[in-house]
């Protein structure tokens, strides 16, 4: 028996990387999986390269299922509060009861924070901080009722330490930081623990989608930016960081709250 038997888990962004990662991570340990992303609609989300698409979104459905484990895939946008709560409320109505939110849909932009249009911040904002925010709103009351929840947000090792051409997105990412530690006061006496997770540098689509929108070698990031950034000169792989999205899913982590956990190859000691 796996370490999530019976739990429900609501996963954002969620169709391919690092979510898809979580997804199957929490699908080995015995959960159930609702995994929500963009589809097919809701292009204007895309920061300069591409987001998930339905049929990626289908695969990753049929991948959690292949592990012997039900799921769902829900297309939304995180910005969209309303698309957020139907998701929830056809998790519900799927399974009873939603244990688990990991509020992992992410996107990258870079360049000096003064020059970046309106229309960008809102976008890095609404999808990197609201749309964890509004992911929350939509899953908490359900805990609530349950009287039992597992919330999981995604920040960055930048939410811990300023880079440079990445102002936007550090803001955004202490702002999940905060958030997450405020609801883990909130939250405590429902039996709720609320905790972020920081990550340095991840072979991910968000990865690779910043060198590619901004026409960058990727091996030549990682040399020159960020490798150099970390104690321990060694990319991290999308396991590490579900290892530890699955950890405070679990048992183990049930007196872990208010926690923002740096699986960062020393990012955060230097």
């Amino acid at each position: 028996m796996g370490r999530l038997e019976g739990k429900v888990a609501f996963v954002t962004g969620g169709a391919r990387g690092m979510g898809r990662n979580h997804c199957l991570a929490l699908a080995r340990e015995g959960a159930s999986v609702a995994i929500f992303d963009l589809g097919d609609g809701h292009r204007d989300a895309e920061p300069g390269y591409p987001l998930a698409r339905q049929a990626e979104l289908d695969a990753a459905v049929d991948a959690v299922r292949k592990l012997g484990h039900p799921a769902i895939g829900l297309a939304g946008d995180v910005r969209n509060q309303g698309e957020l709560d139907e998701a929830v409320a056809t998790t519900v109505a799927e399974f009873g009861r939603v244990d688990i939110l990991v509020a992992n849909a992410g996107i990258a932009m870079m360049g000096p924070a003064w020059e970046m249009s309106r229309t960008e911040w809102d976008l890095l904002i609404g999808t990197n901080l609201t749309g964890v925010w509004q992911s929350c709103k939509a899953t908490i009351p359900q805990m609530i009722k349950q009287q039992y929840g597992r919330v999981i947000l995604i920040s960055s090792a930048t939410g811990y330490k300023a880079f440079d051409q990445l102002g936007p997105y550090c803001a955004a990412k202490a702002g999940v930081i905060a958030l997450g530690k405020v609801m883990a006061l909130e939250l405590a006496k429902h039996w709720i623990t609320v905790n972020s997770i920081c990550p340095g540098t991840v072979d991910s689509g968000a990865s690779r989608g910043l060198a590619f929108r901004h026409q960058l070698d990727w091996d030549t990031m990682l040399e020159t930016s960020f490798l150099p950034a970390q104690v321990v000169p060694a990319l991290l792989t999308m396991d590490d960081i579900s290892n530890g999205v699955v950890f405070l899913a679990s048992d183990e982590a049930r007196y872990l709250t208010g926690v923002a956990l740096p699986i960062d190859a020393g990012v955060t000691t230097k």
